[in-house]
């Protein structure tokens, strides 16, 4: 019997006891959640940065239509809910397709048809603006619905609008007020100097 205690006593422990595996299974636990909380903000990043890439299509599209047509003036000033109803847009006379000699006041409806289409099919509840403030240049608002938009309790939050003396990165983003956006509606605008 003193053999096999001498034997037990100079045993080394191998293998890893159970308090081990809870502290390993703890941290590998905690760095789950913090690659899950990455991957959450990282499609947070990537819905902002597709909206932003669809709204500089919509103002690069416009400025190309604008500068195309210089003699003519572009003027889409409705309200977000006329703009984004698909009645909204002027009528469409089809001149860059057809070949047909048309006025530049229907060029201009053709442009506007197809930006206010554009507005709508690329960006939900999308709507666009443009005020022709000549001589300083055109401003071009796109406003679209964006569902994260929301207070703590999940309420839609007022949109800014845009004052006087309202610049900078606040001017981008803040809503004409005659453009009368509803809560939870988003406003990105651009000048375009002809």
């Amino acid at each position: 019997m003193t053999i096999v205690m001498k034997h037990y006593l100079m045993k080394k422990q191998s293998g890893a006891t159970l308090i081990e595996a809870l502290v390993s299974i703890l941290v590998m636990s905690l760095g789950l959640l913090g690659l899950a909380a990455l991957q959450l903000n990282a499609l947070s990043f990537q819905k902002s940065s597709w909206a932003t890439h669809r709204i500089s299509e919509l103002v690069i599209d416009a400025s190309e239509r604008i500068r195309a047509n210089p003699q003519g003036v572009y003027t889409f000033a409705n309200t977000y809910a006329a703009a984004a109803a698909t009645t909204g847009a002027p009528t469409p006379n089809n001149c860059r397709n057809s070949g047909a000699d048309c006025t530049i006041s229907q060029i201009i409806n053709d442009d506007l048809s197809a930006l206010a289409t554009k507005a709508q099919t690329t960006l939900p509840g999308g709507a666009i603006r443009i005020d022709n403030l000549e001589p300083a240049g055109i401003v071009v608002t796109a406003m679209y619905r964006d569902k994260d938009f929301v207070n703590a309790a999940g309420v839609p939050q007022p949109s800014l609008v845009c004052a006087t003396a309202t610049a900078g990165v606040a001017w981008r983003n803040c809503c004409p007020a005659a453009a009368a956006v509803p809560n939870g509606v988003r406003c990105s605008r651009m000048d375009i100097l002809p």
